[in-house]
């Protein structure tokens, strides 16, 4: 979907994978919205992605795929390891699979990496082979060098 708005003084061109730094600060990361996506994160259920997701939910967490370090940080603090890898499964392959969740090196598989190092865990080799059979993203596990 492409819009034209105003951002500041400045006509600008939106398509629906886009989100200007201004309104991203707006953007929160539902809980039960990861709850849902560590679910989905077997092989089955990311072989079946887009599906479950609504139409309407495609489109309204689009956005959260291209958020920063810092709610990522917030929003996965209270989930256990294995909970965070499950969650950098789902979002390499949802990247791949859902139209508009394209993220780069601002992919939340990355973000939630980054929040496994801090607490001293390093993917294991059989992950990071996982992750590049499974994405086309060059950034993911650990983002921009």
């Amino acid at each position: 979907e492409i819009s034209l708005g105003l951002v500041g003084s400045e006509m600008c061109i939106r398509d629906s994978s886009w989100t200007p730094e201004t309104e991203k600060a707006a953007i929160s990361i539902d809980k039960a919205w990861l709850k849902r996506c560590i679910t989905l994160s077997d092989e089955a259920s990311l072989s079946a992605l887009p599906a479950p997701f609504t139409d309407e939910e495609l489109q309204r967490y689009s956005p959260v795929m291209r958020l920063t370090l810092a709610p990522w940080q917030e929003a996965v603090a209270d989930l256990s390891n294995d909970e965070l890898i499950a969650l950098i499964r789902f979002f390499t392959v949802a990247e791949e699979r859902i139209s508009g969740w394209d993220a780069g090196a601002e992919s939340p598989a990355i973000w939630i990496n980054k929040v496994l190092r801090q607490r001293g865990e390093k993917l294991s080799v059989e992950t990071l082979r996982w992750i590049r059979a499974n994405s086309s993203n060059r950034f993911i596990p650990n983002g921009g060098l």
